[in-house]
This record gives structure tokens, C-alpha cells and sequence, in this order.
């Protein structure tokens, strides 16, 4: 797709210089004709080579806080009567990230040559996800876009806010796990050598614990390098298994092994597939198109995995409560409530009620977690510098037993 600088001049016979996106020189003048202009000069704009940091971009996902306010703003427009191409525009300028202000621009521009929304927003994957396109094409084909997008944007708001939740309670045991790395490593690269001369200048029997600090100082002095190309090609590996399908998997499974990681992996999922099927609901999905989507966004391969089988027996008549069943890794709680929920008919608000069920459940567990994690870690950093006190001052109390009283 190419851009093209235009002069044209509206109904009113008003100037109108700027750029439009089209396949070609024939396509854009027609885009600006059925917007009511008469071109006067069109010519194409010459492709700048793109930095790095914009080829990186480029590929790069949209920020998840940005596309909250993007399907906001573009619900409150729609509800307002604005069509959509002006509201897509209005945002497009108004976007302050490059990458999302170029994709809004493409989304743009096809619907101005006939595509719909969710087809145009299909194409750019790496911003809107598989579950938010079918939302958006349930609230186009009911005639409620308006009111899908408004209950996109509730759902990416709690979903924000919940993962946020996390992070900020992770952040302390990692600051503070990180910084004793830190001073571990310096203390024994810079200062247990320099009392080691000390010592040997005077000829101080060493301490086992000092000689052991010595000789895992002389290791590190020595191999850095060493312990840096494995940091590389872990990073590598990680990199390579997130790549590859059996690579994801096998990292999924252990974080669901891992202690209370993987209780917390598990119920951030149900809180999203609770939330998510409420919104499948609400907005139109059929519930099978909408498992498909849902099972795509629970975070976990293998939780994932469940979700999509259960749309499998679901096709072959079975209900959804019976599906769930099946699966060891879906919680008997979750299939009890809509066991529940399919005999009262009442879906929805017992999905919603799992979400917060299980937001809460997220919410408990980790603040249980970082207040032991402390603690442990208060316990870690002064082993640490228990330790390499120990290290350095054990001879020097030898060194001081041995001057002359």
C-alpha cells in the first residue's frame, strides 16, 4: 500500500491539502471521490528507509493500556452518530503511538474502500486479537458495534487492572531479590580480594568460609565471560521455545508444575475465560465461534488446549457443563456454576461471578505469597551479608589476637 499526497477541493469548493493510503494512483482518487472531492493533484510520496527502532515497530504489539482507549473513544464516537471512517480519523490523529496511529491509518483506509471493521482489524493480528475481532463482527452483524465495543473495553480494563495487580506485588521480592544479586556480586568481585592481600601480606591463616569466598571470587574474576554466554544462550533457548508450538507448551506445562506460580498462572486464566465468555454472551458470539477465540486468549497453551476441547463435544451435542467435565485441569467449581447457570439460563451473571471469583482468588493469593516471599528475603539479604562479613572479619580477629598486648 502506498501514500498519496492530494489537492482537492470539497462540496463547498474549499482547499484541502494531505495524504491518503491506497493500492494505487486509481484507488486513492476514487477514495477521495466518494468522499465528495474534486482531485486536482495527486502524487505519490517517496518511501523513507526505515530506521531500525522502526522496523522493530513495526512488528512490535500495541501497548494493551492504549487499545483500552482506543475502543473507548471509538465506542463513545460510534454511540455518539459519528461514522465510523470520521472516528477512525479523529483517533488516527489523536493516537500518540506510532505503530497504533499507522494501523488505525490502514484501518481507515479499507473500510473506506468497502471492508468492514472487524475484516480490517483481522489483518493487523498483532493489535487486536482473535477474540476482540469476533466481538466486534458480533456487534456489526447485530447492529450493537457501539455497545460490543463498550463491553470489549470493560473486559481489557479489568484485564489491565488485574494483571497490573500482579505485577505491582511482584515488583518488591524482585527489586529486592535483584539488588542483593548486586551487592553479593560486588562484594565478592571488588572487596573480598582486596582483603584477601591484606591478609596473606601478613600470612593469616584463612578461615574455611574466607577460602570459600576466595575461591568463588576467583571463579567469577575469572569466568565471567563464561557465566555471561550462558545468560545469552538461556535467553536464546527461552527466545527459540517461545517460537516454536512444542516449545510454548513445554514451558506452559512447567509454569503449571511450578509452586504457586502455576496456581496463579491457573486462576488468572479462569478469571479470563469467566470474563470473556460473559462478554461472548452479552455481545452476540455464537458460543461456539466464541470458545474458539476465548480458548486462544486464556494465556496458557494448556489450559487452552481444555477450553477448545470442550468446544469439540460441544459440537457433538453435548453442554458446556458436561464438556468442562472432562478435562482433569478445569475446576470442579467452575463446572459447577454452570451446571448452574445452563439450568436457570442465567450464563452471563454466573460467568461473571467465576471472574470474580477468581480475580479475588489472584488478588489473595499473591499477597499471601509476597508476604512470605519477604520475610525470606529479609532472612536471604542478611545471610548474604552475614556471610561475607564473616569472610573478612574472622581473619582480622585472628590478625588482632596475634599483635603484641
Amino acid at each position: 500500500m502506498g501514500r498519496f499526497a492530494y489537492r482537492a477541493y470539497d462540496q463547498v469548493g474549499r482547499l484541502e491539502v494531505g495524504v491518503v493510503d491506497a493500492d494505487s494512483p486509481r484507488v486513492a482518487a476514487a477514495t477521495l471521490q466518494s468522499r465528495g472531492f474534486l482531485v486536482s493533484a495527486l502524487s505519490e510520496q517517496g518511501q523513507q528507509p526505515e530506521s531500525a527502532l522502526r522496523q522493530l515497530q513495526r512488528f512490535a504489539g500495541i501497548n494493551r493500556r492504549d487499545l483500552v482507549i482506543f475502543t473507548r473513544q471509538l465506542a463513545t464516537m460510534i454511540s455518539a452518530g459519528l461514522p465510523i471512517v470520521s472516528a477512525l480519523r479523529v483517533l488516527e490523529e489523536q493516537a500518540t503511538h506510532r505503530r497504533l496511529r499507522e494501523i488505525i491509518g490502514s484501518v481507515r483506509a479499507g473500510i473506506e474502500r468497502g471492508g468492514s471493521l472487524s475484516s480490517e482489524i483481522a489483518k493487523h493480528p498483532q493489535a487486536f486479537f482473535e477474540f476482540y475481532v469476533n466481538t466486534v463482527r458480533a456487534g456489526e452483524v447485530s447492529g450493537v458495534l457501539d455497545v460490543s465495543l463498550d463491553y470489549l473495553a470493560d473486559y481489557l480494563e479489568r484485564e489491565l487492572d488485574l494483571v497490573q495487580r500482579v505485577r505491582t506485588a511482584a515488583t518488591y521480592p524482585l527489586v529486592v531479590l535483584v539488588f542483593t544479586m548486586m551487592v553479593a556480586a560486588a562484594a565478592i568481585v571488588f572487596i573480598v580480594p582486596m582483603f584477601v592481600q591484606i591478609f596473606r601480606s601478613f600470612k593469616v591463616a584463612l578461615p574455611l568460609i574466607t577460602i570459600i569466598m576466595v575461591r568463588v571470587s576467583g571463579a567469577v574474576r575469572s569466568l565471567w565471560w563464561l557465566g555471561g554466554l550462558m545468560l545469552i544462550a538461556l535467553a536464546a533457548g527461552v527466545v527459540a521455545m517461545r517460537r516454536s508450538k512444542a516449545g510454548r507448551r513445554t514451558i506452559d506445562v512447567l509454569i503449571l508444575r511450578t509452586p504457586i506460580l502455576g496456581g496463579i498462572v491457573q486462576k488468572l486464566a479462569f478469571a479470563r475465560f469467566g470474563r470473556s465468555m460473559a462478554v461472548v454472551i452479552r455481545s452476540g458470539v455464537p458460543m461456539l465461534e466464541g470458545l474458539a477465540a476465548v480458548a486462544d486468549a486464556m494465556g496458557n497453551r494448556i489450559i487452552g488446549d481444555a477450553v477448545a476441547a470442550t468446544r469439540e463435544r460441544m459440537r457433538q451435542g453435548k453442554s458446556m457443563a458436561e464438556s468442562l467435565s472432562r478435562s482433569p485441569l478445569i475446576p470442579p467449581m467452575v463446572v459447577q456454576m454452570i451446571r448452574v447457570g445452563e439450568e436457570t439460563g442465567a450464563m452471563e451473571e454466573v460467568l461473571s461471578k467465576i471472574a470474580q471469583f477468581y480475580e479475588r482468588e489472584v488478588d489473595n493469593t499473591v499477597k499471601r505469597f509476597a508476604s512470605i516471599v519477604e520475610p525470606v528475603l529479609i532472612i536471604g539479604v542478611g545471610g548474604v551479608v552475614a556471610m561475607v562479613a564473616l569472610a573478612v572479619l574472622l581473619p582480622i580477629w585472628t590478625l588482632i589476637a596475634r599483635l603484641p598486648r
